[in-house]
């Protein structure tokens, strides 16, 4: 019995290691993971965006896949592309939502009686300009954000010349 008392005790002097530790979680606790956290792996940077690489890709051995639109028009798609479509962060991500010049009128108009439209008009505004209700909500969003940060830079610029006028008549 007392061999179990002093093992017990043994254990509680020393510090154990968790496996929930902010270290081990990061993976820092183990010293070959050290050096590979210095630079995170950001793929994305690596790829120029389409356009970059054109007149080149003729030359390169990297097959590029053109196709045939139904209006006859021939277009290609892009190694680059391709290999976005790929990557962890891609994967499942829907493509970008391209407003009309009509849609967008709608939506301001909208947007300048009321901000924060509730799921009934949104729901209506979808139905009418032919798209997802997500896409009106986060359209919103993003249109609430553009003011603010709007706001914000007007606001910047009232102090800023504020205090040019207050040094201008301090020097005269």
């Amino acid at each position: 019995m007392a061999s179990l008392t002093v093992s017990a005790h043994q254990n509680r002097s020393m510090p154990r290691q968790s496996a929930f530790s902010i270290d081990s979680i990061l993976g820092l606790d183990r010293p070959d993971q050290r050096t590979a956290l210095s630079a995170p792996y950001r793929p994305w940077t690596d790829v120029k965006p389409a356009g970059q690489n054109r007149g080149v890709v003729a030359d390169s051995d990297v097959s590029v896949d053109v196709r045939v639109n139904e209006d006859g028009k021939s277009y290609s798609k892009s190694p680059a592309d391709a290999y976005r479509r790929t990557l962890n962060w891609y994967i499942g991500r829907r493509p970008r939502t391209a407003f009309s010049s009509v849609q967008i009128k709608i939506l301001e108009s909208v947007f300048q009686v009321n901000s924060y439209p509730g799921i009934d008009i949104r729901e209506e505004l979808a139905k009418k300009l032919h798209l997802d209700e997500d896409r009106i909500q986060i359209w919103f969003q993003n249109r609430r954000a553009k003011l603010k940060r709007s706001h914000r830079e007007s606001q910047f610029l009232m102090v800023k010349n504020v205090l040019s006028d207050l040094q201008s008549s301090r020097e005269r």
